[in-house]
C-alpha cells in the first residue's frame, strides 16, 4: 500500500514537471534544463516505487531513452527538434513502459498537428502582413484545427465518428471502393494541412511546431490511460 501511494506522488509530480513544460514553452519557446533533469532523476525512483526488475524492466528503459536520445538528436541535426524537445522525450522514455511509448509517439503527433494549426491560427488573426486577409484565414485554420482535434480524438480512443450502415453496405462488394474509402479522410487531411501550412506561411515564415506541449500533453495522456501504474503485486504476479 504505501509503494503505491509512493507511485502515484510520483506521478503527480511528474505531471506537475509536464503542465509547467507546457506553460514555459508556449510561453518562451524554452524547456528547463533542470526540469528536464529532475524529470530524469526521478525514474528510478519511480522503478523502485513499482518494483521493477533489473533485468528486464530497468535494462529496457536505459535502452530505450538511449535509442530515443540518438534518433532524437538526428532529428536535432537537421533542424526538426528543438534541444529541450529532445531531452524531455529521452527522459520520458524512462517512465513510459516500452510498449506505451509508441502510442506516447502517436499521440505526440496527433497533438502536435492540432496544436500546430491552433497556434498558426492564433497568429494569423494577430497578422499585420499587408495584402492578405487574416480575419478570412485565421477562420480556415480555426475550420482546420477543428478537423485535426476530431482525427486526433477518433486515433487516441475518444469519440469516433460513425458511418451509416447503408454506405457501408454499399461498398463492401468493392474492394476499390473499400480501399478508398479507408483513403479518403486521410487524403483530405493531407490536403487540409498542405493548404493551412501555406495560409501560415503566407503571415508567418516561421512556422513553429510546438513538440514540447505535445510531448508533455502526450505523456499526461499516457498517465491517465493508466499504463504506466504497475503495482508491485501484479509485477510480482506477471
Amino acid at each position: 500500500m504505501q509503494s503505491e501511494i509512493s507511485t502515484y506522488v510520483l506521478l503527480a509530480g511528474l505531471a506537475i514537471a509536464l503542465l509547467w513544460v507546457i506553460v514555459t514553452d508556449l510561453k518562451s519557446r524554452t524547456i528547463s534544463n533542470r526540469l528536464t533533469m529532475a524529470v530524469a532523476l526521478g525514474a528510478p525512483v519511480f522503478w523502485l516505487s513499482t518494483g521493477l526488475p533489473l533485468w528486464p524492466g530497468v535494462a529496457l528503459q536505459i535502452g530505450l531513452a538511449a535509442i530515443v536520445f540518438a534518433v532524437c538528436c538526428i532529428l536535432f541535426a537537421i533542424r526538426q527538434m528543438g534541444g529541450g524537445d529532445v531531452k524531455l522525450l529521452s527522459a520520458l522514455a524512462l517512465w513510459v513502459p516500452p510498449s506505451q511509448f509508441t502510442l506516447l509517439l502517436v499521440a505526440m503527433a496527433m497533438l502536435g498537428w492540432v496544436l500546430t494549426m491552433a497556434i498558426g491560427a492564433w497568429r494569423v488573426a494577430h497578422s499585420t502582413t499587408v495584402r492578405t486577409r487574416p480575419l478570412r484565414d485565421a477562420m480556415l485554420l480555426g475550420l482546420g484545427t477543428a478537423i485535426a482535434a476530431l482525427f486526433a480524438s477518433a486515433v487516441l480512443g475518444g469519440p469516433r465518428l460513425s458511418v451509416p450502415a447503408d454506405l457501408l453496405g454499399s461498398v463492401t462488394t468493392s474492394p476499390i471502393a473499400i480501399i478508398g474509402l479507408m483513403l479518403a479522410p486521410f487524403i483530405i487531411l493531407l490536403v487540409v494541412t498542405l493548404g493551412l501550412i501555406r495560409i501560415i506561411r503566407r503571415h508567418d515564415r516561421d512556422l513553429w511546431v510546438p513538440y514540447g506541449p505535445a510531448i508533455s500533453l502526450a505523456a499526461l495522456w499516457v498517465m491517465a490511460s493508466g499504463q504506466m501504474f504497475r503495482p508491485v503485486g501484479a509485477i510480482a504476479a506477471g
